[in-house]
């Protein structure tokens, strides 16, 4: 009897570890791209940014953001996590002042703290998933012309709803092979269309 109970023991965990196909605590982190506002209406409003004296409005337009995201997600069940995303994307394409015509160098960086709940669907080597996250995005733009004010800030509400795709690459490991978010932001009272696509390494 003895004997049985010490080969039960033995071979409990790993009759455990066959039967459960994912990990409480998940680490990934990936290379992120964003297609986004530049957020002119934001960095020009109320006519507070002059050069040589006069007020300009910069256009309004679409760049594109270079950077990374890096999420832990805690599993609740086999299907249900809560990911915490924070990405840090980049960008030198400067801003336009329509009244001029005047391109103004810039330096803008784009960053973006998020919560919410992720559904994955296990199957045998990979894991689809779907996700909806809210929380705060931040942009700061440093100009290098000798604009008043050269360095500007703001904070909004921004929401991430998409979803992507793992390929399992070992017992720890799995490559994000692609993440897709449509990412709307809040900046001075109206709302950006913007959209993030990802992929990296997934730790688990």
């Amino acid at each position: 009897m003895f004997l049985l109970f010490l080969v039960a023991l033995v071979c409990a965990p790993a009759a455990f570890a066959q039967s459960n196909d994912y990990s409480h605590y998940e680490f990934y982190v990936g290379y992120a791209y964003e297609r986004a506002n530049n957020n002119a209406d934001t960095f020009d409003k109320a006519g507070r940014t002059t050069f040589n004296g006069r007020s300009v409005v910069f256009a309004d337009r679409r760049q594109n953001y270079n950077g990374f995201n890096a999420e832990f997600n805690q599993n609740l069940n086999r299907h249900i996590g809560i990911v915490t995303s924070f990405t840090g994307t980049y960008n030198n394409a400067g801003y336009i002042d329509i009244r001029s015509g005047r391109a103004f160098g810039a330096r803008a960086q784009r960053y973006d703290l998020m919560i919410g709940p992720r559904y994955n669907w296990r199957l045998s080597g990979i894991t689809p998933f779907v996700e909806g996250m809210a929380g705060v995005t931040h942009m700061r733009v440093s100009f290098d012309d000798a604009l008043v004010n050269r360095r500007k800030a703001d904070t909004a509400f921004a929401m991430a709803l998409g979803g992507g795709l793992d390929v399992h690459a070992g017992e720890h490991i799995d490559i994000r092979a692609i993440q897709v978010d449509y990412l709307p932001t809040f900046f001075n009272g109206t709302h950006q269309n913007n959209v993030r696509v990802g992929a990296g390494v997934k730790i688990k």
